[in-house]
C-alpha cells in the first residue's frame, strides 16, 4: 500500500519532527560490532556482558589467528586487542589487519597488563586510529573510550 500526502505540512514541523526522528534512530542504533581477542576467558566473558548491557554485538577470539578469521566473517567496527597471548603477539595481528583492506580502517583498542603504550606503538607500523588501556581494564573508561572511537570517522 502506497500513501499520499494531501495539502501541505509547515516546514518546521518536519524539521521537529525529523529531529525526533533522527534522535530516536541515532539511539536505537548506537550498537556496534565489537571484536575481543583475548587469551583470559574470564575478561572475555566480563567484557563481553558489559557491552552487550550498552548492546552492541560482541564476538570473541581467544588467539590472534583466531581472531583474523573472526575479523573475516564477522566485520567488526571495532576490535578490543590484548598485547600478549601465547603463540602470537596482538601487534602482529594488528599489522595483519592494516595490511587488508576490509580491515585496514577498524580501530583497534589495545589492552595489556605488562607491556606500555610506548613499547607497544614503538612496535607497530601505523598506530593511527589504535589506542591502548592498561590492565586490569575499568568498564567506565572502556565505554567511553570505545564511544569515542566509534564517533571518530574512519580515514
Amino acid at each position: 500500500m502506497r500513501l499520499q500526502f494531501v495539502g501541505s505540512i509547515p516546514a518546521k514541523f518536519l524539521l521537529i519532527d525529523l529531529d525526533r526522528w533522527l534522535a530516536r534512530a541515532y539511539a536505537i542504533d548506537t550498537m556496534a560490532k565489537i571484536l575481543i581477542v583475548d587469551d583470559d576467558p574470564d575478561l572475555v566473558q566480563l567484557l563481553s556482558m558489559a557491552l552487550q548491557a550498552k548492546n552492541h554485538i560482541v564476538e570473541s577470539a581467544n588467539d590472534p589467528i583466531e581472531g583474523m578469521k573472526v575479523c573475516r566473517s564477522f566485520k567488526p567496527e571495532l576490535i578490543l586487542l590484548d598485547y600478549h597471548m601465547p603463540g602470537d603477539t596482538g601487534a602482529h595481528l594488528f599489522e595483519n589487519l592494516r595490511r587488508n583492506r576490509a580491515t585496514a580502517h577498524t580501530p583497534v583498542v589495545f589492552m595489556s597488563g605488562e607491556a606500555a603504550s610506548s613499547d607497544i606503538f614503538a612496535e607497530i607500523a601505523d598506530p593511527a586510529n589504535a589506542r591502548f588501556l592498561a590492565k586490569p581494564v575499568k568498564i567506565d573508561f572502556l565505554r567511553k573510550t570505545i564511544d569515542e572511537m566509534l564517533a571518530k570517522p574512519s580515514l
